[in-house]
């Protein structure tokens, strides 16, 4: 699965090669892919600096295979983002069907009598622009944050979080396959007579709305992700989870606040954090088990 993961990276990278900017890639793929390198390339610097000071010459063997542990616990996290990011490439164009947003607007309204993001704008002002944009940008600092956290002291924990920010981003995939769409702001303009604006707001979202993928809608791997955050920090602790309970509550309303999302979207996000949980645990409960089994001494007759 991760080889194909990044199989799919490295095929987005080469669609891009025919634009005529920086690494082959277009002015908005170009600072996207960066954006998201970056953090990666800072991990791999201290860990080559890490091995660099490691002390005696002796010791650099064991420090070595420090780095690439290293490397590979966070290896995850740099196949989730880059899978996610060829949706903004035109690797999917062959097979992504016409967009289904007037279907998931029916959805919603047959559900909840109407998409929560035209209810809201009736409370819309500059400050709560501002703090829903704030919220919605937590969804890049939440979870590795909380990957820092479970990875100095619940190495378990940690493994299994990661495993399933990767599950949940294969699910998510899909159903930006199956089901593309682009969002209530970008497919129904018109519906909303009141504008979102803000001094936080505005250069905010002209960032994140470069980093996402266009078609990335259902289901909302923002609450997805977010929820595995909630989830996996109160399994950290109790209060680790109290921390984060307000700031996630914040992030799942900032979807719909700022028209990213429906509700049917919310829905399926949660849906596809819980298969991803149990995806997970149960992955890893089989590799223990088949390690256990290997592990043992067999009994000669």
């Amino acid at each position: 699965m991760l080889a194909c993961s990044f199989a799919a990276a490295v095929a987005a990278f080469a669609v891009s090669r025919s634009a005529p900017t920086p690494l082959g890639l277009d002015e908005t793929h170009f600072w996207d892919f960066s954006f998201i390198l970056a953090p990666v390339s800072i991990l791999v610097f201290a860990s080559a600096v890490r091995f660099a000071w490691g002390g005696d010459a002796a010791d650099r063997p064991s420090t070595l295979a420090s780095v690439g542990s290293t490397i590979r616990d966070w290896l995850p996290f740099l196949v989730f983002l880059l899978t996610y990011e060829t949706f903004s490439t035109e690797i999917w164009k062959p097979i992504l069907g016409a967009d289904r947003d007037a279907g998931l607007l029916r959805l919603d309204r047959r559900l909840f009598g109407e998409t929560p993001a035209l209810l809201l704008q009736r409370f819309v002002t500059p400050g709560l622009s501002n703090a829903m944009a704030a919220f919605y940008f937590l969804h890049l600092v939440l979870p590795p944050v909380l990957a820092l956290l479970l990875y100095r002291k619940r190495r378990e924990l940690f493994r299994e979080f990661l495993l399933a920010v990767v599950l949940a981003g294969c699910l998510g995939s899909v159903g930006y396959v199956i089901v593309p769409a682009t969002g209530p702001a970008v497919a129904f303009p018109h519906l909303f007579a009141v504008p979102l604006s803000g001094g936080l707001y505005d250069p905010v979202t002209r960032i994140l709305d470069v980093a996402r993928a266009p078609r990335d809608v259902f289901p909302s791997l923002h609450v997805g992700i977010s929820t595995l955050v909630l989830w996996y920090g109160f399994r950290r602790s109790r209060a680790t989870g109290l921390v984060l309970l307000p700031l996630v509550l914040g992030n799942w309303a900032s979807t719909l606040y700022l028209r990213y999302h429906y509700l049917v979207d919310v829905f399926a996000g949660w849906l596809t954090a819980a298969l991803a949980v149990a995806l997970a645990g149960g992955l890893l409960a089989f590799e223990n088990r088949w390690r256990s089994r290997a592990q043992a001494p067999s009994v000669e007759p």
